[in-house]
């Protein structure tokens, strides 16, 4: 057997489970001037990348229907597509690199000194996709993300600018080597996932577009096109775009949208999922992050430094009583005394266990209901705890917490754990308390610790406040409306400040701990005593809508006194834990610790104009409210884990895809390692060359090792360990031996990576002048 005759076995001869037959290699254009500066390969390749760059992000704005300038898109991600691809196509390296590192350079220096205009780009995207969200499951969010630029067509432009620059670049890198349908898919068609599950449909436009781009990419690789992609995207680029122009055409005519939900049942797979939707459209991707997220209910006294609240929407507590006026109902839990950068002290610890109890004014009311019925009322209130289960005592205003009398398990709710029964006094009038002394107030509640003196008082002057304790109040509610953001959604804190200083001087978000707490210190600062207090909170809206009325229930029985609704009737209320609040406490002169609610956006009193008691509850449909209640608490419970139960439609094909890939990967290392020491050296010789032959036209034409080997150490600088090319041919073809053939493989593993490291950037073509 002749020595070429024996070479060429020797360079196919693999082990059988790695030979497969190859299918032909289709070349659509002339590659014998291929070292020609080809300018249409190089427009062709930017027209593909645009396409499909573009398809992707201007569909998927245009899905939810947001604004932005489309002109300025089209041509800054056109634009890029044109310089990258005219680049890359000199097919010189060193300019290419230098190129690419410039392109790099500015987009770092673009998105730093543009960074809060990307930042509310991005937030003005996914504020749109949670109010999409929550209007196609029918739920209420938490808080929106707050936007620092609140131009939203001009910092959605931004992002969809960024975004479409990081599809470009990344696109022209991965056609330079090859034409991959799947990754550019999982690349680009991730944008789609979310506004498709919601039913929201990209234009025709961008749909075609992506389309058209796919379509190429499935030809090129169908066709096993490995070499001189750009000249290969002219000529089967208008092949796609007729082919993708036949698909778009064929499904508007033949299955429209109508048409489509008609004859497509709904997906089993999607309704699997609603659970998890319906938590991303109330709290955002960071639901699936439960480490950063803190729940609902009462936080006693520490501020949160989680990135966001996410209440469960559980009933907490269930409230008998009997409404007395349309401003919200409050319950009260803890009261925080002394401020420690991070947490407040608990009153009682320090100050003795009545102290946030209200004793004095609770005794003042129930002298002054004694005295005149007529503008101070009695009233019992039954509390119960339904999922909580905890020390903390939910006290109404005004009661003696002291004198709660526990329910027996024959009085409690179907669903209460356990409960109390108050005597209440409840705040009916502004007519002056007896013994509300402002004087006889521990000066502890005056206490501005000097951590964050400084940001409360460059807060009250940027507020203005001054007069009377009510005037400051008002200031305050003002300065905070104006100035600062409710979100369920602060975002995670940096740095050593403490968190109040942190709020009022950097943030400027947060939800009512914030705010509470912020409010108490202006308070104190400005000379009025303020207390900082937790509990749970539910409006007469509550009441009337989702509450029941209790049968067999005298009123009188419950209440006594003025009313300013006038005669209503027991309702039993269910509290969820999203109801769990903070506020704060001032000492006014004749009238004691009453509540001040600084947060934004919470609870105010209700409208005189909404009806009497009777009209609003019964005309609420009460049964069917509690019921349509029960349906939403159902639907927005979120996962009990978010990791475990289910990430939706796109986290679950990125696992399968891992899976898919992790296995092929393990499963070739295993057949791999059952090999013996002659074939794996046989193996990582094919390799070798086989690396050589998709990229070296001259490669393929050789047609033995020793022909192969003089080749890689000519053109490419390896350097052969002597002996090398004997050990080769004695390993495909001389009877086993004791060869060390592990060793042998190691010698062609650091030939592999000579080779790998010299060819990096190369086109495909023979490495000149080396």
């Amino acid at each position: 057997m002749s020595e070429d005759s024996k070479g060429r076995r020797g360079s196919l001869r693999l082990p059988a489970w790695r030979r497969k037959k190859e299918p032909p290699q289709v070349e659509l254009t002339d590659l014998e001037n291929k070292d020609k500066y080809d300018v249409m390969a190089a427009l062709a390749k930017a027209l593909l990348v645009f396409m499909v760059s573009y398809g992707a992000v201007g569909g998927f704005l245009n899905a939810y229907g947001m604004e932005f300038n489309r002109f300025l898109c089209v041509a800054g991600i056109l634009g890029l597509s044109l310089l990258l691809s005219f680049i890359y196509e000199t097919e010189k390296k060193w300019f290419t690199n230098l190129c690419v590192i410039g392109v790099f350079i500015a987009y770092a220096y673009v998105a730093v000194r543009r960074f809060w205009i990307l930042n509310s780009g991005a937030y003005a995207v996914i504020n749109k996709m949670y109010d999409e969200a929550q209007a196609y499951l029918g739920v209420v969010g938490g808080g929106l993300y707050n936007l620092q630029v609140e131009d939203a067509y001009r910092t959605t432009t931004a992002i969809a600018l960024f975004v479409g620059a990081v599809l470009v670049i990344l696109l022209v890198i991965r056609l330079q080597y090859k034409a991959s349908l799947v990754r550019t898919v999982l690349l680009t068609f991730t944008l789609y996932l979310v506004p498709i599950y919601f039913e929201k449909t990209p234009d025709l436009i961008c749909l075609f577009l992506l389309l058209s781009g796919y379509c190429t990419l499935g030809i090129m690789q169908c066709s096993r096109i490995k070499k001189h992609l750009s000249r290969q995207i002219k000529q089967t680029m208008p092949v796609g775009m007729a082919l993708a122009a036949a698909v778009v055409v064929a499904l508007g005519i033949f299955l429209p949208k109508i048409r489509y939900r008609i004859l497509v049942p709904k997906n089993p797979s999607k309704a699997a999922t609603e659970q998890s939707a319906v938590t991303y459209a109330r709290y955002g991707i960071m639901a699936l992050f439960m480490n950063n997220v803190a729940g609902g209910g009462v936080n006693n006294g520490r501020l949160s430094q989680n990135v966001m609240v996410m209440p469960d929407n559980e009933t907490d507590l269930i409230v008998r009583f009997t409404p007395y006026s349309m401003g919200p109902t409050y319950l009260k839990a803890f009261t925080g005394l002394d401020y420690d950068g991070q947490r407040w002290s608990r009153a009682a610890d320090v100050l003795g266990a009545n102290e946030g109890l209200l004793m004095t004014e609770t005794k003042g009311r129930e002298a002054l209901y004694r005295q005149d019925p007529e503008v101070q009322a009695r009233g019992i209130m039954e509390v119960m705890n339904a999922e909580i289960d905890d020390w903390h005592e939910y006290v109404p205003y005004y009661a003696d917490g002291n004198a709660g009398e526990r329910l027996g398990r024959e009085e409690l709710a179907e669903n209460g754990k356990s409960g109390m029964r108050y005597v209440y006094y409840p705040m009916v009038s502004d007519a002056a308390v007896p013994g509300a002394d402002v004087e006889e107030v521990s000066r502890r509640y005056l206490t501005v610790p000097a951590l964050c003196r400084d940001a409360v008082e460059n807060a009250c002057r940027a507020a203005g406040l001054s007069g009377t304790p009510e005037e400051i109040a008002s200031g305050i509610i003002d300065y905070f409306d104006r100035e600062y953001s409710y979100t369920l959604r602060p975002g995670y804190y940096f740095g050593t400040m403490d968190y109040i200083s942190y709020f009022l001087s950097r943030n400027k978000k947060g939800y009512c701990t914030h705010f509470a707490s912020a409010g108490t210190m202006l308070f104190r600062s400005m000379g009025i005593p303020a207390r900082y207090v937790e509990g749970y909170v539910f409006t007469y809206t509550d009441v009337v809508t989702d509450g029941t009325l209790v049968d067999g229930a005298a009123y009188e029985d419950y209440y006594d006194g003025y009313s300013p609704l006038g005669d209503t009737a027991l309702v039993e209320v269910e509290v969820p834990d999203a109801n769990a609040h903070a506020w704060v406490e001032i000492y006014l002169e004749d009238r004691g610790w009453v509540v001040v609610d600084v947060t934004p956006a919470a609870l105010e009193e209700e409208d005189e104009e909404t009806g009497s008691f009777w009209d609003a509850i019964l005309g609420s449909g009460s049964q069917q409210g509690s019921q349509a209640d029960q349906t939403q608490q159902e639907m927005t419970q979120y996962i009990e884990n978010a990791l475990a139960g289910g990430m939706g439609a796109f986290g679950v094909g990125l696992f399968l895809a891992a899976v898919y890939f992790l296995g092929k990967w393990l499963l070739i290392r295993y057949r791999e390692s059952k090999l013996s020491g002659r074939e794996r050296v046989q193996l990582e010789y094919g390799r070798l060359t086989g690396y050589l032959k998709e990229r070296d036209e001259d490669f393929l034409k050789l047609t033995t090792p020793k022909e192969e080997l003089e080749y890689m150490a000519e053109h490419y600088g390896t350097v052969m360990p002597e002996g090398l090319r004997e050990e080769l041919y004695e390993t495909f073809f001389a009877p086993e031996t004791g060869r060390d053939y592990d060793a042998l493989r190691r010698k062609l593993l650091e030939i592999q990576k000579s080779v790998r490291s010299f060819s990096r950037g190369t086109r495909g073509s023979k490495r000149k002048g080396t």
